[in-house]
């Protein structure tokens, strides 16, 4: 059934909305870290095709605004699932009601969170449209959590310490205006991060973080 998860009772009086930025938090989770502006339908359905995004992919779209990616992977791309996180009660009640008005129960859902804390690792495709600074807090969770051959595709701003998939100059698609970055995990970790994965090295050194420091998970 299409869902709408409501957690951690103090983000339902607290929202994102057009061109404002709410600062949302709990302890030292970062909070909301871009406005909302929508992405063009024509760039959604670039991202997700340049993304390869089809039958197989669990597409998790962070900051999901009025649902456009959400819908567009469903409908023209037939992915299994589309998941969106979005601060906004008021949004993540739009989708749902469209979702079940179009009959796309059990393929929509939309969680009323911080993004920060979820569970990224039933995502095969990442959809982003954020901030360099926003994508930088997320590039650690993503690498702890997304499995080989997911893919993190971005519209306008790059993953620093991430290589894209396109190779040579720029290292970017360009359609007008707009820039769009995609990635794919491991490949696009650095060297040293790709040896550390390859080898189980990261898991025992989280591991042994987690042991010591405590988890980031709480």
């Amino acid at each position: 059934m299409s869902s709408i998860s409501h957690r951690r009772g103090g983000a339902d009086d607290l929202s994102r909305e057009r061109g404002r930025n709410y600062s949302i938090s709990w302890g030292t989770t970062p909070s909301s870290v871009a406005p909302y502006v929508p992405t063009p339908l024509r760039i959604v359905r670039k991202m997700l095709e340049l993304a390869g995004a089809g039958a197989d992919d669990v597409v998790y779209d962070l900051g999901c605004g009025d649902g456009r990616i959400l819908f567009t992977a469903v409908e023209e791309f037939d992915a299994k699932m589309a998941v969106g996180y979005e601060l906004n009660p008021s949004m993540c009640e739009s989708i749902l009601r469209k979702a079940e008005s179009q009959g796309l129960r059990g393929r929509v859902k939309v969680v009323n969170e911080n993004f920060f804390l979820a569970d990224l690792s039933p995502a095969s495709l990442i959809t982003l449209y954020l901030t360099t600074s926003g994508n930088s807090k997320l590039k650690p969770k993503f690498e702890k959590e997304l499995h080989g051959g997911a893919r993190v595709v971005s519209h306008d701003f790059p993953i620093h310490g991430w290589t894209t998939l396109k190779r040579g100059n720029p290292n970017h698609y360009e359609l007008g205006s707009h820039r769009i970055y995609l990635y794919r995990v491991p490949d696009s970790y650095g060297t040293g991060l790709r040896a550390l994965r390859a080898s189980g090295a990261l898991t025992r050194w989280q591991r042994f973080r987690d042991a010591f420091f405590g988890s980031e998970d709480g």
